[in-house]
């Protein structure tokens, strides 16, 4: 999802995947006759979407030939005019976001010295990135910065010591801090780390609703997911929580995770979509041990199973890559303003292309807390 904006021109900004970017929602009160009409009756206006769209053809490559001919995109299964189209161009905000928790100290080495590496292929020339660390506390190591060498420094200087993980509580700052950046950059948020959170007091779903509307594309790199099923458990608990068709379950749909077994639990499937949207429309924290696949599949962009040196600096040429030829399409929604989550499918007329966008945008009934089409609190 993104945020829903007025503008005469697109600008570029991402809703977070480097899927897809999200779009924008814009609510408001519908005009009512009586005083009753009015508390009870809301409608949700949509004036914009913007989605960032990734090819790549059958070797996995970026495919940049493409025109806005080419392309078809669909609101909720309604085929929608694109109003703009446009292929990379804007500069990148970037909310770097590490997990120092002693749980990935074996990974010091290669976080220490990922700084060049980052800031030469997804900062680019005329990026900027800040510098977020989480373990039992957040803090924000370096601001928003042009400058290569301050955050290279930054990331050589982190330290990981306390046991704790809060990994919804850094997305929640990365989305505040994002949301500072100016008109005209694309927003992404890159987490290193690993898919588990530990005493956060922010909500997965309620942070990915944010990201989605402030246009943020999540991308993440860690260990790989076996790793936490092995530490944690394969598959959420169960607390009386009916998931619904396709979440855990086998086999579905092309592009499903595999989750191994782990001597207490049998394996199965996790289909990434229908899990990120059951969270996003529930605002709660009930997938484990895959957070970080499912954060990326709902905002556009990608997880990178990653741990040793060549392959996090393979996973950030790839990133990096990707945020500098993606393709930016933007449509006035004709389907019905309704509060509510509303897909997002684009389709490209060539063959044997791999097409990844944000899966949608959720659109907020006043009154539940969650933040406005401009990414200010709610009531």
């Amino acid at each position: 999802m993104g945020r829903l904006i007025k503008r005469g021109g697109l600008g570029g900004v991402m809703v977070v995947c480097i899927a897809v970017l999200p779009g924008y929602a814009q609510a408001q009160t519908a005009a009512a006759t009586g005083a009753a009409q009015t508390q009870s009756k809301i409608q949700v206006q949509t004036e914009e979407v913007i989605a960032p769209v990734t090819v790549l053809d059958k070797r996995g490559a970026p495919l940049l030939n493409l025109t806005q001919e080419d392309f078809r995109v669909f609101d909720n299964g309604v085929e929608q005019r694109i109003d703009h189209w446009d292929l990379g161009g804007d500069p990148v905000a970037v909310a770097l976001v590490i997990e120092t928790s002693s749980h990935v100290e074996m990974m010091a080495p290669v976080i220490h010295t990922m700084g060049s590496i980052f800031t030469e292929t997804v900062m680019a020339l005329n990026g900027e990135a800040a510098l977020i660390t989480y373990d039992s506390t957040v803090d924000v190591r370096q601001a928003f910065t042009h400058d290569h060498d301050d955050l290279q420094q930054a990331i050589a200087q982190v330290k990981f010591e306390a046991p704790e993980m809060r990994l919804y509580d850094a997305m929640a700052e990365a989305v505040r801090q994002l949301k500072t950046r100016p008109f005209g950059y694309r927003r992404v948020m890159l987490i290193v780390g690993e898919s588990q959170d530990i005493a956060s007091d922010a909500k997965l779903g309620l942070v990915l609703r944010d990201a989605q509307l402030a246009n943020i594309t999540i991308y993440a790199i860690g260990p790989s997911s076996s790793t936490a099923d092995l530490r944690f458990g394969a598959k959420p608990p169960n607390r009386g929580i009916k998931y619904p068709p396709g979440v855990f379950s086998g086999p579905t749909r092309p592009g499903a995770m595999q989750l191994p077994g782990n001597g207490r639990s049998p394996g199965g499937t996790l289909d990434l979509m229908p899990a990120a949207t059951w969270l996003i429309t529930r605002g709660t924290n009930e997938i484990n041990n895959h957070q970080l696949a499912v954060a990326a599949a709902a905002t556009g962009g990608m997880h990178y199973r990653a741990l040793r040196d060549r392959t996090v600096r393979t996973a950030l040429d790839q990133i990096g890559s990707e945020l500098h030829a993606q393709y930016i399409l933007s449509y006035a929604p004709t389907v019905e303003r309704s509060a509510g989550f509303h897909t997002i499918q684009v389709t490209v007329a060539r063959p044997d292309v791999a097409v990844r966008t944000r899966l949608g945008y959720f659109v907020a009934s006043a009154g539940n807390g969650s933040v406005d089409a401009r990414g200010n609190s709610g009531p």
